[in-house]
């Protein structure tokens, strides 16, 4: 009788849970399909861009949602946005997406790459590259967007959980 009970509660508790972690993923893709239709509509209304590669989201001294995408002709272009703001660049000039990545992995081989996204604060262009270490630090590096050359890096210490 107790090997039933045992076994029932558990049963309502793994249930209750994978309900709560399933609304909360549904919750969370909800959130990042009504940014990326508001990009979407920006790009499309704000924009010379007719083919979306990929929407990020970059947070720095101001957040913008961040398009790499190509116009009319083909040219690649990149469009930093926010609900009031929009800075548009050519694609042709700058270092690619790639060429950063190679960079960050030869200076920190033993990190973890977690992304790339093209970064603007106060008018200067650059990517920002974050990458986590073996030693559970978050590394933050910025290339410029023209050169590749380091603007800064910094680290940060996870925070240790008990």
């Amino acid at each position: 009788m107790k090997i039933r009970l045992t076994i029932g509660a558990a049963a309502v508790i793994l249930v209750v849970a994978l309900g709560i972690t399933y609304h909360l993923c549904s919750h969370i893709i909800g959130e990042r399909r009504a940014f990326e239709n508001q990009v979407r509509e920006w790009t499309q209304n704000r924009t010379s861009i007719v083919q979306i590669d990929e929407i990020m989201e970059y947070r720095g001294k101001q957040s913008y949602a961040v398009v790499l995408g190509k116009n009319a002709v083909g040219t690649p272009v990149v469009a930093w946005m926010t609900a009031d703001t929009l800075v548009f660049d050519t694609m042709d000039r700058a270092v690619s997406k790639q060429s950063v990545i190679t960079a960050a992995q030869q200076g920190f081989p033993r990190a973890r790459i977690l992304h790339a996204v093209p970064g603007l604060d106060n008018g200067q262009r650059f990517w920002e590259v974050t990458l986590l270490d073996s030693d559970g630090r978050y590394h933050y590096v910025h290339y410029d967007f023209m050169t590749g050359s380091v603007l800064k890096s910094y680290a940060i210490q996870a925070i240790a959980q008990s």
